[in-house]
Order: C-alpha cells, then sequence, then structure tokens
C-alpha cells in the first residue's frame, strides 16, 4: 500500500477546508513541513505576519526550523499534541502523525500569544530577536497583529487539532485500502475459480469498501460544529463532543469488516446519535432496552448506524429512538424503532422487494447494503424487515447465536 507522507494527506480536497475550519475556530492556521525542509500554511493568506517577518532572514528562518524541530521530537517521542513556547517567545501547537507505529511527522498550528500585545511584551520580544537586522516599526505593526488565544481556547484547539490531522491520515489509509482492494477484487473476478476461500476474500473486500464509503460530509460538519462552539462556549461541552466524534472515527476506522460485542456496536449508536443531536439542534432521544444477557455477543460492525441514520433523516421534529434486543427461534433480535412519519405503504413494498432481491449489484450503503452484508456473514439469516408503526417506523434486524 505504500508509506503515506504528509505531502500525501495536504493534497487531499479536504485539507484546505480543513486549515479553514481550524482558523475559523482558534484564529490560527495550519501549517506542516515537506521533506525538503518548505513549510507550507493553510489558509496561506492567514500566516501570521509576525512569523513571516523573522522568516524572511536567513538566520531567523533557520531558529524557527529548530524551535520546530525540537517541539517535533517532543510530539513524536510522547505521541500526544503539546504547545510549546517559540525561539520568539510566541506559542505553537504541534500534533503528531503516528500511523501503525511509524511516525509520519508533524503538524503545527502557527504562532499566536496568550496575552494581548503590549509595550512591555515587545520589548521582552526585541531582545530575542534584535540581532536579526528587521526594522522596529515593522515588528512592532507584526506584533501588534499576532493572534491571541486564551489556554482555554489552545487547549481545544490541540484536541481539534488532533481529530482533524489523524482523521484526515486515517481518511487516505482507508481510500488507499479501497483501491487496492479493488484492483484485488478486479484480478479475482477473472480467474476461473468460485471457491469458499474466493467467496470468502470477496466478501472481506466489500466490506471494507464499505468503510470506505461512510460519508465524510458528516465528519466535517461535526467538526464544523466543533470549530463553532470553541469561539461561543466553555471548554466542557466541545470537549465532550470531540470525544464522542473521536470515539465514533476510532470505533468505526478500527472495525472495518470486523465482529464486535453488541455493546459495543451500540455504543457506537450512541455516539452517533449524540453527535447528530448536537449538530442539528434537534430533540432526540434515544432509549436502550438490552437484554443483559445478551450484550456480549458477537454481532458485525456498523449494523445500527445506518438504520438510526435513515430515522434521524426522514423523521422531523422531536424523535425518539428505540432500540430493543431479545432472542427469539435461536436468534438476537434487534429492533430499532421511531415515531417519525413511517414510509408510504407502496414504497414500504418497493423497499421490501429490494431487500429480497438476488440481485446484489449496487452500493453496499443504506438498509439494502445493510442486508447485503448479513447475508455475506449468514446465508441463511432472514432478511431486515421493516413495518410501519402507529406513528413511526420499525426495522428488525435478526443475527443467529452461535
Amino acid at each position: 500500500m505504500g508509506q503515506v507522507k504528509l505531502s500525501d494527506i495536504v493534497n487531499l480536497p479536504a485539507f484546505e477546508e480543513a486549515g479553514r475550519l481550524f482558523h475559523r475556530a482558534t484564529g490560527m492556521s495550519l501549517s506542516f513541513k515537506d521533506d525538503s525542509g518548505q513549510v507550507f500554511f493553510y489558509p496561506a493568506e492567514e500566516r501570521c505576519d509576525f512569523c513571516r517577518l523573522i522568516q524572511s532572514t536567513r538566520e531567523g528562518k533557520s531558529r524557527c526550523a529548530l524551535s520546530d524541530k525540537k517541539a517535533a521530537e517532543r510530539a513524536l517521542e510522547g505521541r500526544k499534541p503539546i504547545s510549546y513556547t517559540c525561539h520568539a517567545g510566541l506559542v505553537d501547537v504541534v500534533v503528531p502523525v503516528v500511523v501503525g507505529g511509524e511516525r509520519v511527522g508533524c503538524f503545527y498550528s502557527g504562532q499566536s500569544s496568550l496575552t494581548p500585545p503590549t509595550t512591555m511584551g515587545y520589548q521582552e520580544i526585541i531582545p530575542k530577536i534584535a540581532d536579526l537586522g528587521l526594522n522596529p516599526d515593522d515588528v512592532w505593526n507584526a506584533y501588534m497583529k499576532v493572534p491571541l488565544v486564551d489556554g482555554r481556547r489552545l487547549s481545544v484547539a490541540m484536541g481539534l487539532l488532533s481529530v482533524i490531522c489523524n482523521h484526515l491520515v486515517e481518511g487516505e489509509i482507508a481510500l488507499r485500502q479501497e483501491r487496492a482492494l479493488t484492483v484485488e477484487q478486479k484480478k479475482l473476478r477473472r480467474a476461473a475459480e468460485e471457491s469458499a476461500r474466493l467467496e470468502h476474500d470477496l466478501r472481506e473486500m466489500e466490506l471494507r469498501l464499505l468503510q470506505a464509503q461512510l460519508n465524510p460530509h458528516f465528519l466535517f460538519n461535526t467538526l464544523n460544529l466543533i470549530a463553532g462552539q470553541a469561539m461561543m462556549e466553555d471548554a466542557p461541552e466541545t470537549a465532550h463532543l470531540v470525544q464522542e466524534l473521536s470515539r465514533l472515527l476510532r470505533n468505526s476506522l478500527s472495525s472495518i469488516g470486523k465482529i464486535v460485542p453488541l455493546c459495543e456496536e451500540v455504543e457506537s449508536a450512541r455516539a452517533y446519535v449524540e453527535i447528530f443531536r448536537a449538530r442539528f439542534e434537534r430533540n432526540v432521544e434515544l432509549i436502550l432496552s438490552l437484554s443483559e444477557n445478551l450484550k456480549s455477543v458477537d454481532v458485525p460492525a456498523l449494523i445500527l448506524q445506518p438504520v438510526i441514520e435513515n430515522s434521524l433523516r426522514y423523521a422531523g421534529g422531536s424523535l425518539l429512538l428505540k432500540i430493543r434486543t431479545e432472542e427469539r427461534d435461536g436468534c438476537i433480535c434487534i429492533s430499532v424503532e421511531d415515531n417519525g412519519p413511517g414510509i408510504p405503504e407502496k414504497r414500504l413494498a418497493e423497499i421490501t422487494a429490494s431487500l429480497c432481491s438476488k440481485d446484489h449489484k449496487g452500493k453496499l450503503t443504506g438498509l439494502s447494503g445493510l442486508n447485503r452484508r448479513l447475508k455475506y456473514y449468514y446465508p441463511h439469516v432472514p432478511d431486515i424487515s421493516i413495518a410501519n408503526l402507529d406513528p413511526g417506523l420499525s426495522v428488525a434486524i435478526a443475527i443467529p447465536l452461535k
């Protein structure tokens, strides 16, 4: 698959959007250093004027590089984001990127100040850069424009930058896996064999493709919410949302094609609902009615999210979601009920017919994709059951108990 480089990440279309989002949330820019040592800033037009002035000299540029290098070594060694003070007295945040135990590099937030600009603060900085031969008026004007952040926002910035950078890296890895799997799938389809081993490989590949198709807009829109809240409110609620998003990303990206305990799958679903509730300011209540003896039962990962997403998308106003489990006829039956408008009977019949169809062509997302995945794991399992309630909709899944 090849090692991921930071230059691969910054070439992604989402990176520039992520840089602007981070700037809106914190007032800081997003930067990284390529293999040749050249530094890139996003958004480029928001680069700190003070840093630009310092790095206009050869010696200043060298000192900045040394400060960044030392900070990067600390962050990579500890494998966690840190804040540090540069040679000129400004504050920066560095986030290490580690993939599969390999140190890929670091992203930086761009310099800022924890205190408003003052004459005394200016006088403390001047001795540190006096030998650079810069015009004092230019230094003063640039110093007055240094982004101002408080300690709380700096802490939020560290968490937000870590979520953004690591999500972009994990997304690039997932995309590479998708491409590699697609190529391998074509090779297998050209083969004349239809053995059980081949069938298993094909199913595994399609499950991985499903993971790569998760909608990135939801994730970035959620990050946008976090950015807005980071500016408007105290840190606790923002920290909670960052944690929920991190949990959702971690669970979904680490569960590709895996079997997980039901309690873990329910926890991922709960985090998804929590983020949706905050993002859209919707009144969504989630009630869990889980049989205690079934919580540890293994189920395919990401089976609840498509069902819940369907309810959240089509039900307006206040929404009540209920997830129930029970044991019936040698199966664990998982039902998701809502109090939405339901589905017109004609459309419901069409959906039911498509679920029963043997034609497996098409996308792997949504309820049809979920039904298809379940068939891969359990060929003889009943199709997903969809029924209108009064009011609402019920979607039921049956998984054999082993």
